[in-house]
């Protein structure tokens, strides 16, 4: 009887934490799905508030000025092909 008496004792608390963790476990669970109810709940009921739109105009100091057809763009392109044709000659030297 001492043998089996001293086999209760060392199982007693064997069994103290099988039935704890068991319990922690449980309530685990019911938590995550309490959690995740909760979660998709919101996502199902989420009310999406649209904001009103308003056009973004630019600053007209930073857009850039159109030119006409009447203006005459060959001064600005001979300027910029002797650019071209100088830093071409640069290169070449070095």
């Amino acid at each position: 009887m001492d043998e089996r008496l001293q086999q209760v004792f060392r199982l007693r608390p064997l069994q103290e934490e099988t039935i704890a963790y068991r319990n922690n476990m449980k309530l685990y669970r019911t938590l995550m799905k309490q959690i995740c109810k909760a979660e998709l709940q919101n996502l199902v009921n989420v009310e999406m508030n649209i904001a009103d739109k308003e056009i973004k105009m630019p600053d007209p100091k930073t857009v850039p000025q159109v030119f006409s057809e009447n203006e005459d763009l060959t001064p600005k392109i001979d300027a910029l092909l002797e650019d071209v044709r100088t830093t071409a000659i640069g290169m070449d030297l070095l």
